[in-house]
């Protein structure tokens, strides 16, 4: 297993994103996490979460079943966001996703619209739910009242996210996901969205999911500042490649 990460921070004045990859004996935790509430607000709100789901993780230990220490963690990081926040005016809060990786499984749980994927065997699987309100525009899409484009463009509302109030949707793999040889793992906030939620992905696209020329993280990062959006956002990336 051979875990690689990579972030930008974009044309943003400060860098929201927030990581943390933890090895235990018995597997790899990747936590990545998207701050919201401008600058310092979400910078602080996602290292608060990911500190303290981690801490949670390893506290609770293999005595607990794993989707019962994920649901655990992101109740400890979502109480800590809440936390940051107490007594001052300010508002913060974070999107989080969460992977466990352990006797060629994974679990997962999440909250809020960054990304899940597998690379299989030439597909791009998402394994964890859009807290976005893209999955309600595309219904839109799909009566044709709105194009894809539209419904991309203006669907980054979270109808979901972490502020230290109980989360309105949390997606919990209730059971875990057997990996295959060969399978590529990817954790990343929304800043690579142009790269990864395409409908059809592009043989650049698919070059670049199969290279190995350099890390996985390291190609999407770089394929997101080749794309020159003046409105490029912070983009963080671990990827897992699992032998």
């Amino acid at each position: 297993m051979n875990v690689n990460v990579a972030n930008w921070i974009g044309l943003r004045d400060s860098q929201e994103d927030a990581h943390r990859v933890k090895f235990y004996p018995e597997g790899v935790l990747v936590v990545v996490c998207d701050g919201m509430g401008g600058h310092q607000h979400g910078e602080l709100a996602s290292s608060a979460a990911v500190e303290a789901f981690e801490q949670d993780f390893s506290q609770t230990g293999t005595a607990m079943p794993v989707t019962q220490r994920l649901q655990h963690a992101l109740d400890a990081a979502n109480a800590a966001v809440g936390a940051a926040f107490e007594g001052t005016s300010s508002y913060g809060g974070t999107t989080l996703v969460a992977a466990y990786i352990s006797s060629g499984v994974i679990w997962w749980v999440s909250v809020g619209d960054s990304l899940l994927f597998i690379w299989r065997r030439q597909r791009l699987l998402r394994l964890n739910e859009d807290h976005s309100m893209r999955p309600v525009y595309m219904e839109y899409v799909n009566a044709g009242a709105l194009s894809r484009e539209e419904a991309m463009r203006g669907g980054h509302s979270l109808r979901s996210a972490l502020t230290g109030m109980k989360p309105a949707l949390v997606d919990l793999a209730a059971t875990p996901m057997p990996l295959l040889p060969g399978d590529r793992i990817i954790l990343a906030t929304d800043g690579a969205d142009d790269i990864l939620l395409s409908p059809v992905l592009s043989p650049e696209v698919r070059q670049l999911l199969s290279g190995t020329d350099m890390p996985l993280s390291v190609a999407i990062v770089q394929a997101c500042q080749a794309l020159k959006d003046p409105g490029a956002d912070n983009v963080t990336v671990v990827s897992v490649d699992w032998s």
